[in-house]
């Protein structure tokens, strides 16, 4: 394994144990490096620590934007531009966010940016609801549990209390069998 791997896999450590400006510190680190997958770590950890915020760090969405900005700069790929989508869906801004996740989507059309479509057309301004269900059943069949949490939510805004009802049956019965196909994959989200 790569230092790069472990200084990044040490950065997200200390941000799942809530150590947001301690996690900003070796982002700082990495980015001032010469190496640029050094560099590409360092703005990747310095996004999620600004898009999440947490001890020491303010949530600061502009600068996530940013950071994932330079990311997608680097390295182009279906992550870089979910990340780019999903912030400014945090920030309200959808023209932006559905033209991030089409070039998203063109690099590759993971579970991932599905939900992040079915988010879209749940979100934005008009709901369309039918799309966002078919989108989040697509995601549940690719195995993931937040395309059934999605489609259950989008069914009672529409009033589909039944078939709501049935997707979370539905997910509760299957969950283990998917645990244990998909793995931690199933609890990917947009």
């Amino acid at each position: 394994m790569s230092s790069t791997s472990e200084e990044f896999k040490v950065a997200m450590d200390l941000l799942s144990a809530g150590k947001a400006d301690k996690a900003l510190t070796l982002a700082d680190s990495l980015i001032e490096s010469e190496d640029e997958s050094k560099r590409l770590d360092g703005y990747l950890c310095r996004g999620m620590v600004y898009e999440d915020g947490g001890e020491g760090v303010s949530v600061d969405l502009d600068v996530a934007l940013d950071s994932y900005r330079r990311v997608s700069l680097i390295a182009p790929s279906s992550i870089a531009f979910s990340n780019l989508a999903r912030v400014s869906m945090k920030l309200k801004d959808f023209s932006r966010a559905i033209r991030y996740l089409r070039i998203a989507g063109e690099f590759e059309m993971t579970p991932e940016v599905i939900l992040g479509f079915a988010l879209f057309y749940e979100e934005s301004s008009p709901f369309d609801g039918a799309t966002a269900k078919r989108l989040y059943l697509r995601a549940a069949l690719n195995g993931r549990f937040a395309g059934f949490f999605g489609y259950s939510r989008v069914a009672r805004k529409l009033g589909e209390w039944g078939r709501a009802l049935a997707v979370d049956c539905i997910r509760v019965l299957l969950g283990p069998v998917i645990a244990l196909l998909v793995g931690r994959k199933s609890q990917f989200q947009f």
